[in-house]
């Protein structure tokens, strides 16, 4: 493909791209964007040269790991002390405003 019918193909998508995203450019705003996002589609094309066969699939680009506790079931050996500040309790029970209308 020559330089010039990949210009075209990347003038092509940005000017969808801004059309699908209802965006309005005069004529050197769209000029400036067009070459903006044609060196972001050009990076994008270097990458997708990239051999990547040996590389197992991740979600981050880093090893991450949510710093998370197990569940785990808990009695409480003062239950009364959980809901002492509620506004409206019922017993051992607090009481909130009905949100789900009954029919």
């Amino acid at each position: 493909m020559s330089d010039t019918a990949k210009r075209d193909r990347k003038n092509a998508a940005v000017e969808k791209t801004a059309r699908l995203a209802k965006l309005a450019f005069d004529e050197a705003e769209m000029k400036r964007f067009v070459e903006k996002a044609a060196s972001v589609l050009e990076y994008v094309e270097q990458l997708s040269e990239l051999d990547t066969s040996g590389i197992e699939p991740t979600s981050h680009a880093v090893d991450f790991r949510p710093v998370l506790r197990q569940d785990e079931v808990r009695t409480f050996d003062d239950p009364d002390s959980t809901t002492a500040d509620a506004p409206e309790r019922d017993g051992p029970y607090v009481q909130v405003p009905r949100v789900i209308e009954s029919e």
